[in-house]
């Protein structure tokens, strides 16, 4: 219950950055078509931008014990892996959007899902001081789930974000 207060400092942190990070997607996406990839500059903005969306979403959901860090200054245990300025296909960048929709739907349903999982996480949290590993494993499933496709419509990354769990890989049968 104290989370809520106490997060309300990062939403408005996120919203600023948020209105900031809103054009400079458009300043990447014709970078990308120019040049074939993001300036470094504009790529640590974004990818900041994102790491600290994801560690607010993962300490107030209870997926994480550590209190979000705007500046990065320490280590924490919740990130997402953004590659550091691949090359990308002018062609796909080009088509972004409609790519990515069906993600983008899948993405607003895993939110919820997410929301679902906090609601029983807090309730385990007061009763065993803890929350479940199953919850958490959820959670974090949708929240990297989310942030991944927010990294490919922010044009961070090539890769279309993937339904496996990290660690996991997919063969074809022979």
């Amino acid at each position: 219950m104290l989370r809520l207060p106490l997060v309300v400092p990062h939403y408005i942190v996120l919203v600023v950055w948020g209105l900031l990070a809103a054009p400079a997607v458009a300043v990447a996406w014709l970078a990308l078509l120019i040049e074939g990839r993001l300036p470094t500059w504009l790529h640590r903005f974004l990818a900041a931008f994102l790491r600290y969306q994801g560690q607010v979403t993962a300490w107030f959901d209870l997926l994480s014990a550590h209190y979000p860090d705007p500046l990065h200054t320490v280590d924490h245990p919740f990130r997402i892996e953004i590659p550091e300025r691949p090359r990308q296909k002018r062609l796909v960048t080009l088509f972004r959007l409609p790519l990515v929709l069906p993600a983008i739907v899948l993405t607003s349903v895993l939110n919820v899902v997410l929301t679902t999982v906090a609601i029983p996480a807090w309730f385990a949290g007061v009763i065993f001081g803890r929350t479940t590993a199953g919850l958490q494993e959820l959670g974090v499933f949708c929240l990297r789930y989310g942030l991944e496709s927010q990294a490919y419509v922010m044009l961070l990354t090539p890769d279309y974000p993937r339904l496996a769990p990290p660690g996991v890989t997919t063969t074809e049968p022979e």
